[in-house]
């Protein structure tokens, strides 16, 4: 699992390397480097994804540490922004998500590992799929959210020259960050349904407050997306409510997990 980590995050540093110096360089050449950083990039998600794999065989199933979860979460942002790659092959997302995704995957290897009981129920498996799914979209469309602000802010001070103009048009990005959010708040109403079918104790599953978090998340989200249809938010008001429902979403998911595997040593 070490090495394949280990190699996933060089793999990562060096698609991030590649396409840090094709936004910033004056003349495009996408033909010469694309492939390299689409071999690279598919390199990096099978050994980050075969590392995940050998997690789940050494726990002897689906293993639900912090880390090991960060682990799933992180391979699916990697994954939609290789695919987000193709539709913006200069401004490339992977240029802030890739470091980041390779800094979990550092954290993985450095942090003691946590005692958890592995997870052998299949419908249970894939209500935390559908979750982690939807951390990872609203995960991207948070970062997303923060590069519209800035790029926003930006072209009011009419300062479009250097590296903003190399951004997609506003109305691209603002389309790109409600299409993550819908996606993601499809995935979260699924898997908090199919998560009230599964919970017996909320106290004594330690799930209250990671079940109280995630439901003002999904209010924060259905609040967005309807002001979205129909008043037409955007721009600042937009990526406020992103913000603030992915701080939400945030402290159920990581804030809980941290709280419980290694303040109180719960699993």
């Amino acid at each position: 699992m070490a090495i394949a980590n280990s190699l996933a995050f060089l793999l990562y540093l060096g698609c991030s390397a590649m396409l840090i110096r094709r936004f910033t360089q004056r003349e495009q050449k996408l033909g010469a480097m694309a492939i390299p950083v689409g071999i690279l990039t598919t390199l990096a998600l099978l050994f980050h994804g075969s590392g995940i794999f050998f997690t789940m065989q050494q726990a002897g199933g689906w293993d639900v540490s912090l880390f090991s979860t960060v682990a799933i979460a992180t391979w699916l942002m990697a994954f939609i922004t290789f695919l987000s790659g193709i539709k913006f092959p200069i401004a490339h997302p992977g240029i802030i998500i890739y470091p980041l995704v390779a800094l979990s995957l550092m954290l993985q290897v450095q942090v003691p590992e946590t005692t958890v009981s592995p997870l052998s129920e299949p419908a249970l498996e894939w209500h935390i799929l559908l979750s982690l799914a939807a951390y990872s979209l609203f995960t991207l469309a948070a970062l997303q959210a923060i590069v519209l602000a800035v790029q926003e802010q930006q072209l009011r001070q009419r300062h479009i020259a250097g590296l903003i103009r190399k951004l997609p048009p506003l109305q691209s990005m603002e389309t790109t960050l409600f299409q993550l959010l819908s996606a993601g708040f499809l995935l979260l109403t699924i898997g908090l349904i199919t998560g009230f079918m599964f919970l017996e104790d909320i106290l004594a599953q330690h799930l209250a407050h990671k079940t109280f978090l995630s439901i003002i998340a999904w209010c924060v989200f259905a609040t967005l997306l309807w002001g979205r249809w129909r008043y037409g938010w955007r721009g600042k008001t937009a990526v406020k409510w992103t913000l603030v429902g992915f701080t939400f979403l945030a402290l159920a998911f990581i804030g809980s997990k941290l709280i419980l595997e290694f303040l109180l040593g719960r699993p």
